[in-house]
C-alpha cells in the first residue's frame, strides 16, 4: 500500500473499532452520519467515548461541533475528539480549543508492511500468550486493562462484561490477547483487523510486571500471527517517546493524529 492508501485504511479501521463494541452495549449510543461519528458508551470513561471521523467545516458547522461536545460535558462524561489526517487534523483544532478542549501531545501514526518485512523478537521465558475466545478470558483482559491505570478504571470492566459476546463472536474483527505468567494475567493487547490493515490499540501491563517486555512480546506475537495469516499491513499510534522503539521493529511514521479532550 502507498501512504495515502495506508492512511485511509488506518482511519477507517480506527472509526470502525471505536464504534464496534459500543453497538453491542444496550446503554450505549452510536450516531453515525456521513460527516461525523459520535460514540457514547454510556459510561464515564474517556477511552470509551469518542467523537471523530469529521468532515465538518469549523466555520459553517460550529453548531454541530458545539452540540457534540456539549453532549458529554452536560453529563460530566470524559471523551476524546480525535482528529486524523483525513478527519479534521490541521483544520479543526482552533474550533476545539475555543470550546475549551486541549491535546497534551499529538501522536504518530505508524505502519509496517507484513508481506515483505520480518518481525523480530522472541518471547520472554515463562510468558504464555492466549488469544481471547471465552467469557473468562474477556474478564482477564478487562481486569488487566482496568488495573493498568491509576486509579483502576472499573468502567472498563463493566464495558467488556456487557459486550463479551461481541468480543468472542467467531466473525469478530476484534482480536484481544492476554499474556500470562504462572497462569496469572499480567499483560494485554487489543487489535482490530479490517479494511486491509490490522491496527493495534490498547497495550498494557500491570505495574508490578512493567519493564519485563511482556507488552512488547504480545505485539511481536500478534504481528507474527498476522503475517502468517497473510495480512499485509499493520498500524498503530504512538507518542514521540515511543517512535524509536516501533521503528526498530519495522514500523515507519506515515502521519499524525491528535486526541482532544
Amino acid at each position: 500500500m502507498d501512504r495515502a492508501t495506508i492512511l485511509k485504511a488506518f482511519e477507517t479501521n480506527f472509526w470502525d473499532r471505536a464504534s464496534f463494541l459500543a453497538k453491542a452495549r444496550k446503554d450505549a449510543e452510536v450516531q453515525d452520519t456521513s460527516d461525523l461519528l459520535l460514540v457514547d458508551s454510556g459510561l464515564p470513561a474517556k477511552s470509551l467515548n469518542t467523537i471523530g471521523r469529521s468532515t465538518l467545516h469549523p466555520r459553517f458547522a460550529l453548531d454541530r461541533i458545539e452540540a457534540a461536545v456539549k453532549r458529554f460535558k452536560s453529563k460530566s462524561a470524559p471523551f476524546t475528539w480525535v482528529l486524523g489526517p483525513l478527519s479534521g487534523h490541521g483544520a479543526m483544532e482552533p474550533a476545539l480549543k475555543d470550546l475549551g478542549l486541549t491535546c497534551p501531545e499529538e501522536e504518530w501514526i505508524m505502519a509496517m508492511p507484513l508481506d515483505t518485512g520480518n518481525v523480530p523478537g522472541n518471547l520472554p521465558s515463562g510468558f504464555d500468550i492466549k488469544r481471547v475466545a471465552t467469557a473468562a478470558a474477556v474478564e482477564h483482559f478487562a481486569e488487566v486493562l482496568a488495573n493498568s491505570t491509576t486509579p483502576p478504571d472499573e468502567h472498563i470492566k463493566t464495558f467488556f462484561a456487557d459486550t463479551k459476546e461481541a468480543v468472542t463472536a467467531p466473525a469478530s474483527p476484534l482480536r484481544l490477547y492476554v499474556g500470562y505468567v504462572n497462569n496469572e494475567p499480567v499483560a494485554v493487547l487489543e487489535a482490530f483487523n479490517a479494511h486491509g490493515i490490522i491496527n493495534f490499540y490498547a497495550m498494557a501491563a500491570l505495574a508490578s510486571t512493567r519493564g519485563k517486555g511482556y507488552a512488547g512480546a504480545l505485539l511481536i506475537s500478534a504481528l507474527k500471527e498476522a503475517k502468517k495469516a497473510g495480512l499485509r499491513v499493520a498500524g498503530l499510534q504512538t507518542p514521540e517517546s515511543g517512535r524509536a522503539l516501533y521503528e526498530r521493529i519495522g514500523f515507519k511514521p506515515v502521519g499524525r493524529i491528535a486526541a482532544y479532550s
